[in-house]
């Protein structure tokens, strides 16, 4: 006993285990399976860290998350535009921000404007750097090289006719910049910034706090430099607009400036750049709350013409208060209703018409064969019965005319066939009759004649 009860609890701890293995296979094989994402997460190449689009687009992710129930936004760090584009290309960002003049239009497409940059040159007020040609001899800090911005002032350089050997220039970041211009180690520093950019406004409180005056430098041929490059736009940087006493600057001046472009790989979904796009405007006070670079978020103005063509989610959000084919053209719409309704119930009208007039064609012609019946059935002699078996046959030639020339439809046809066929039996049964009556009167004759013969 003791022996079959141990083997009875091995089965069952054998079993038991059996049976766990099974449950934790199932639970590991379904969770995967089972376990629905609940959002659509999204990377954005947002350039350098404490750049304005990297600041402005962490502020997006996170309105993101506290108003959409769908989406997620994950900003990356990342190079200049030329950079964002290749890894939109590569597919291992999704969006990204970029410069209107990136030429990449065959992979991304345009979900809304983000900001101007500014072609910015802040010099020291005793370097006596009054417009651009004053740079000649002078020490300038700028930007890293291979940025937009590095880029950008040699294409300012270029329009003004200044060589390299120029000036005394010196490539760094804009923190170190603030420290050198306010050391009195370089006397200007360029920047292509927007006017909210907390590095620029750094720079111009640190060098208040130091006690070293700053000058805005105007670019004067501002509108010049944009004709030959269309995607560069002539803008004013009012008087104040930094500082009020001094004001900073002390007029206002013209500088060029570029558009700061939010774009998305163009397969992506557009139900997903719907409701970001959605975000972007519905949410603004919200944005606009946490940075003011949220206020320059602006709709892309098609009439005038896009350097990237509209993402079609962007453009359904864009398009979502225009009305459709069929509010737009109401009126004519109705009016073409109604003369196909008109134009269909005459159709019916006349098709009602003509089977109406063929029906009582048909009908014409059984009230012919009923009267040939009649005149069969009242028939006395195989002449009369003759007569009427002619005109039967006229009318079936005419009928099959009739239908032929579909002046008789087809059942009517039919109906005809079956009351023709009747009445030629009759007359074949009167003929039958009046034979047979013939026949005995001539056999009462013939037995009346014999009679006599024989009584003699």
């Amino acid at each position: 006993m003791a022996g079959e009860r141990e083997g009875f609890s091995r089965r069952l701890a054998f079993a038991a285990l059996i049976g766990l293995a099974i449950g934790t296979a199932v639970v590991l094989v379904a969770v995967p399976f089972g376990k629905k994402e609940p959002y659509q997460h999204l990377t954005v190449a947002a350039g350098p860290r404490g750049s304005d689009a990297y600041q402005l687009l962490s502020e997006i992710a996170e309105v993101v998350e506290r108003h959409s129930e769908t989406l997620r936004l994950t900003v990356r760090e990342s190079g200049g535009s030329s950079e964002n584009v290749g890894m939109i290309r590569a597919g291992t960002v999704d969006l990204a921000a970029v410069h209107a003049d990136t030429p990449a239009v065959n992979v991304i497409r345009l979900v809304s404007h983000l900001y101007k940059d500014y072609f910015q040159l802040i010099a020291r007020s005793e370097a006596g750097i009054s417009s651009i040609r004053d740079l000649v001899g002078k020490r300038i800090a700028l930007p890293p090289f291979g940025t937009d911005e590095f880029r950008a002032f040699w294409m300012l350089a270029r329009h003004y006719n200044l060589a390299v050997d120029d000036f005394r220039w010196k490539a760094m970041s804009l923190p170190r910049a603030t420290e050198a211009i306010a050391r009195n180690q370089v006397d200007a520093v360029f920047a292509l910034r927007s006017l909210h950019d907390r590095l620029i406004l750094h720079l111009i409180s640190n060098a208040d706090l130091v006690g070293t005056r700053l000058a805005y430098v105007p670019i004067d041929q501002t509108r010049a430099i944009a004709i030959n490059r269309p995607f560069l736009d002539a803008s004013t940087i009012v008087k104040g607009a930094f500082d009020g006493d001094p004001p900073l600057p002390a007029t206002d001046i013209q500088a060029p400036t570029i558009e700061r472009l939010l774009v998305a790989r163009a397969d992506l979904d557009p139900m997903a750049i719907r409701e970001l796009t959605g975000i972007l405007f519905e949410q603004r006070l919200d944005l606009i709350v946490r940075t003011p670079l949220a206020d320059e978020i602006a709709i892309p103005n098609a009439a005038i013409g896009l350097a990237v063509p509209l993402h079609d989610g962007a453009d359904a959000y864009y398009r979502r208060d225009e009305p459709s084919f069929i509010q737009e053209n109401a009126e004519p719409l109705a009016l073409l209703v109604t003369v196909i309704a008109m134009v269909m119930s005459a159709g019916f009208a006349l098709r009602a018409r003509l089977v109406a007039n063929r029906k009582n064609r048909a009908d014409s012609y059984n009230y012919q064969l009923l009267a040939l019946a009649n005149e069969a059935r009242d028939a006395e002699s195989v002449e009369t019965l003759d007569k009427c078996r002619d005109s039967l046959h006229e009318i079936r030639e005419s009928v099959v005319v009739a239908l032929d020339t579909d002046d008789v439809t087809e059942e009517g046809f039919q109906s005809f066939a079956f009351l023709w066929d009747s009445v030629r039996i009759g007359i074949d049964q009167r003929r039958a009759e009046i034979d047979g009556s013939r026949t005995a009167v001539e056999e009462r004759k013939q037995i009346t004649t014999r009679q006599p013969e024989t009584a003699q």
